[in-house]
């Protein structure tokens, strides 16, 4: 047939000249910007962008500084590290973007195109193989547990972004010996101990390295000054959080043992015997090297084990111990926080089935995805063609393996059905309060929160919980001086400073009626507003 379409090599030269318009950097970033945007828009579609609990309480901590009963910025508070929550700021001010979630969508979205990139600019550092570190960066794009999160306003995004650009310029330096590096690491990292606590680790592992750099070379002249310098910008967010916490709380330790610390928490775990890994390093190896494997794919993390020991005996790698150590820190982290009990991790598979949870912060394994990216990226650049081949194909199978929910994304899991999850137990005083409530003050221990703020239509401004001097101390004596709602859970502070003291129980229902009933929650109206 003389008009019948016939494909030419020709036709395919136009790819090519495609990708030639564009920089790897610049198509690194715009599909990581498009494979982000297609999860957030997954994600808020079916409502899992504050399926986690604590995704609320980083949004409801954003807005509280900008608008709330007492707003101002000591309502950061003092156990969650506050950048996180400034970097919210902005947007939590449009009640649109604090209840759909979205603000934290946006802050932890930026973070994942960047963390993306210089992915795939330390894979390139240390290959010098662009086809290497173009893979290296799909690799973490294309992970269905990041690309969860990076959709929600959970913290694990912002300290991956500020680890992946403190380590990047670390090895710069390394390799350099240049200052301009050394003070973009230390700034980076400076950002990283205000986003989570992962990061002090990361910057006391920088300092260390930076020590054994000038001492394996004996170069003791330089040593001090750039240690000095170094450590006076990267340690200056720590120095800062430990002065806000004397400051607002008169303890720069709060965060370590408060009653809200996770300390406190998790010795009521171990209280019942379900803190696993608590004083037994062997479990609390098992438990995060399995998250870890879990959250990159099987075939991926394995992958990236051979990467990493290739990388290990390569002698042409320069300051390969040392890159190495930098890259482990969130695996040494996690490891030692969950044999100190200030972390606590269930695992399907692991965890005793006897326990009530068998599902929780399984998502800290994700911390580990720059790692399983940048070794199997380093893999693929000391193969031969048929080798990229063939780790083209694993980083496909697992893609479809979790596609195809053989390889389950545990970070999707935890925040959907696990303990941390939100929408998985959201009880009927929730639906029962968003149909109800008319208007006034909410006298609330938004510390037990079970009820969600966000889906209902209550104002920030009309609630008052333990932040809000002195609304609520003043109401800890007097509940009927401001509030006109009154929500008391079984066992959290209202419950036994109001409820179970008989005197203030009799006050409060002098001028309270009980309008809701069960067998956790009560909620108080005001007599009079019916």
């Amino acid at each position: 047939m003389a008009n019948a379409f016939v494909i030419k090599k020709s036709h395919f030269r136009i790819f090519p000249r495609i990708a030639s318009i564009y920089s790897p950097e610049d198509w690194v970033m715009l599909l990581a910007f498009l494979a982000g945007l297609l999860a957030t828009v997954w994600a808020f579609v079916n409502r899992y962008i504050t399926a986690y609990g604590d995704a609320e309480s980083h949004l409801n901590i954003a807005k509280r500084v900008v608008d709330s009963l007492t707003p101002g910025f000591a309502q950061l508070g003092g156990i969650w590290l506050p950048l996180p929550h400034i970097l919210l700021m902005p947007f939590v001010y449009f009640d649109i973007f604090w209840r759909s979630g979205l603000a934290g969508s946006i802050v932890s979205g930026i973070a994942f195109v960047v963390s993306a990139l210089y992915i795939y600019k330390t894979t390139q550092l240390l290959t010098k193989n662009t086809g290497a570190s173009f893979l290296a960066s799909l690799i973490f794009i294309l992970n269905p547990n990041v690309l969860y999160l990076q959709s929600t306003p959970m913290t694990e995004l912002p300290l991956i972004v500020f680890f992946v650009l403190s380590t990047y310029y670390f090895i710069l330096f390394m390799e350099e010996g240049e200052l301009y590096p050394l003070i973009m690491s230390a700034l980076f990292g400076l950002f990283a101990t205000l986003s989570r606590y992962d990061g002090w680790a990361l910057v006391l592992m920088e300092a260390g390295i930076l020590f054994l750099y000038y001492l394996w070379r004996r170069k003791f002249q330089k040593f001090e000054g750039r240690l000095i310098l170094f450590a006076t910008l990267a340690f200056f967010g720590i120095f800062l959080w430990l002065l806000w916490s004397f400051l607002i709380l008169g303890d720069p330790l709060y965060f370590t043992h408060s009653q809200f610390s996770a300390n406190s928490q998790q010795m009521g775990w171990l209280a019942k015997g379900q803190l696993p890994a608590y004083h037994d390093i062997a479990v609390s190896l098992e438990y995060y090297f399995v998250a870890s494997m879990s959250s990159a794919g099987v075939l991926v993390f394995i992958a990236s084990i051979l990467g990493m020991l290739v990388f290990l005996f390569d002698r042409t790698a320069k300051n390969r111990f040392y890159i190495l150590l930098l890259l482990l820190v969130p695996f040494f982290f996690n490891v030692i926080t969950l044999f100190l009990g200030q972390s606590i991790m269930f695992m399907p598979g692991l965890t005793p089935t006897t326990f009530e949870w068998t599902l929780f912060n399984v998502r800290y394994g994700v911390l580990m995805a720059p790692f399983a990216a940048i070794f199997v990226g380093y893999l693929a650049a000391k193969n031969g063609y048929f080798g990229k081949i063939l780790l083209a194909i694993i980083v496909l199978a697992q893609t479809l393996l979790f596609l195809s929910g053989f390889s389950p994304v545990l970070a999707f899991e935890d925040g959907t059905r696990g303990l941390s999850s939100a929408t998985a137990k959201l009880p009927d005083a929730q639906y029962w309060l968003a149909r109800n409530y008319d208007d006034g003050l909410i006298l609330m221990d938004d510390y037990k929160r079970v009820l969600s703020i966000i889906r209902t239509p209550i104002p920030m401004e009309n609630i008052i919980y333990i932040g809000n001097k002195p609304y609520w101390e003043e109401s800890l004596v007097a509940p009927e001086k401001y509030a006109n709602w009154i929500i008391i859970q079984r066992d959290d502070d209202l419950w036994r400073r109001i409820y179970e003291d008989p005197g203030l129980n009799g006050r409060l229902y002098k001028y309270f009626e009980k309008a809701y009933t069960s067998d956790d929650i009560l909620i108080f109206k005001r007599i009079g507003d019916n």
